[in-house]
């Protein structure tokens, strides 16, 4: 298993107008046997091809880069699905060990917010939605390699924007290595504050792949590659064997620094209890 991110250098190839023979079409992008097309809204195209890279067409009167948060988002999950892994609509935490978490949840502001406090409260690098998992062996990861960001901005953010004219916030936390394979023991799936209190448990083996199928980055594309019968099997396979936590918070709770000590304490708790087992 190779990093992702190796594969999506840009080559310098004028990316077409349209795919010749899509499998899957939309407004928005084109996939089939030649690879993956994507039309924003704000104009340019950005093409990866396997064994070829990536291809930008910067927007008119946009600043020069303009597409490269474009890159390292969906030109990266595409190149993942075109090598056979999964991207995953998660951040990922580095523990003290070296071993990953993914943390993942409905609402950005939850996901993106446990990531930084878990960050600024231990010191532990993240890194940026999505990652890439192995759904042949779920403990191998990769990240983009990007810097988190946030869609909304906290007061005491003070952070530029990704880009001029960008919602979202680029944050100033220590980035995981995406030129590597990164070892992963838990996805942590945060609840969305109806629970009494903070708590972690266990998901049964159907809640599970229910989960690993609402985190999928771009299905539709990944089922125009795969088929809907393959993803389906890597959506049991994943979650046969990457252990899926729920971390219930309390009611309008937000991420902050008491609970990330609290999720790392419970964690660290499941994580000796199984070593003892």
């Amino acid at each position: 298993m190779n990093p992702i991110a190796d594969l999506i250098a840009d080559s310098g190839r004028v990316p077409p107008q349209r795919l010749a023979k899509p499998v899957e079409s939309t407004p928005f992008f084109d996939v089939g046997p030649e690879g993956f097309l994507m039309l924003p809204p704000a104009g340019g195209r950005l093409h990866y091809a396997p064994g070829a890279g990536l291809a930008l067409a910067n927007p008119p009167d946009r600043p020069e880069g303009d597409l490269l948060p474009f890159a390292w988002s969906s030109g990266f999950a595409a190149a993942a699905w075109f090598d056979g892994r999964v991207p995953l609509r998660a951040n990922a935490v580095r523990l003290t060990d070296g071993n990953l978490i993914l943390i993942a949840s409905d609402r950005d502001d939850l996901q993106e917010g446990m990531a930084v406090a878990l960050s600024e409260t231990f010191g532990l690098a993240v890194s940026d939605a999505p990652v890439v998992i192995d759904p042949e062996d779920a403990s191998r990861v990769c990240t983009n390699g990007r810097p988190i960001t946030q869609r909304r901005t906290r007061k005491d953010a003070d952070a530029p924007p990704v880009r001029e004219g960008a919602r979202r916030l680029q944050l100033d936390c220590p980035t995981i290595d995406g030129l590597a394979v990164h070892p992963c023991v838990a996805m942590i799936s945060l609840g969305d504050g109806r629970g009494p209190e903070a708590d972690l448990k266990d998901l049964p083996l159907m809640a599970s792949v229910a989960e690993i199928r609402k985190h999928i980055f771009m299905p539709l594309v990944g089922t125009a590659i795969w088929g809907e019968d393959t993803i389906s099997a890597a959506h049991m396979v994943l979650a046969n064997t990457l252990p899926i936590l729920r971390y219930g918070l309390p009611p309008g709770a937000m991420p902050s620094a008491e609970l990330a000590s609290d999720l790392m304490a419970q964690l660290d708790a499941r994580f000796r209890e199984r070593e003892t087992r």
